[in-house]
């Protein structure tokens, strides 16, 4: 943030301060930006990145939102995950806005939750597939009797059906 607006960096400092102190979000880095999620929910709430800040909001809602905020935009209103922009440089003038509308993003984006991961213990309560059973000397003797007869003569080859090597030499 520091390259494009040095002054947003306080500002965004101080809105994520106050977003974690209304509600628990996790926040990760990427690149140069930050995701903000509710805690344990795969959905992000808010983007804050280099050219401003994004919240996540109701499709219905985002208008409203966009206009109670000079300067703020919807970025595409025809996407299911509607997000209002804001620039950087007004993020100060709409700061109480802006965080109100952050904690409703983590509200909002709260149903999205990371399935869980399965333990050890319920990964090996799965029955397994059984075995096949293991050959015994009945079924040795089996395929001895089913086995085809060699060349007397070169011993290589089975015989075909009319008792004749099939290597032609023979």
């Amino acid at each position: 943030m520091d390259e494009y607006n040095p002054g947003a960096a306080p500002s965004v400092a101080r809105l994520l301060l106050e977003l974690r102190g209304r509600t628990t979000v996790d926040v990760k880095p990427v690149g140069r930006a930050l995701q903000v999620r509710p805690q344990g929910a795969t959905g992000v709430a808010v983007y804050i990145h280099a050219g401003g800040v994004d919240v996540a909001v109701e499709q219905e809602r985002a208008n409203d939102l966009a206009l109670s905020m000079p300067g703020a935009y919807v970025r595409d209103p025809d996407d299911p995950n509607t997000v209002v922009t804001l620039e950087a440089d007004l993020i100060d003038e709409n700061y109480d806005t802006l965080l109100e509308a952050a904690v409703q993003a983590v509200d909002l984006r709260k149903t999205t939750v990371r399935p869980a991961r399965a333990t050890r213990s319920a990964a090996g309560s799965t029955p397994k597939a059984p075995k096949a059973p293991k050959p015994t000397k009945a079924t040795a003797a089996k395929r001895m009797e089913i086995e085809r007869p060699r060349c007397p003569k070169c011993k290589q080859y089975e015989l075909l059906a009319s008792g004749e090597c099939p290597s032609g030499y023979c």
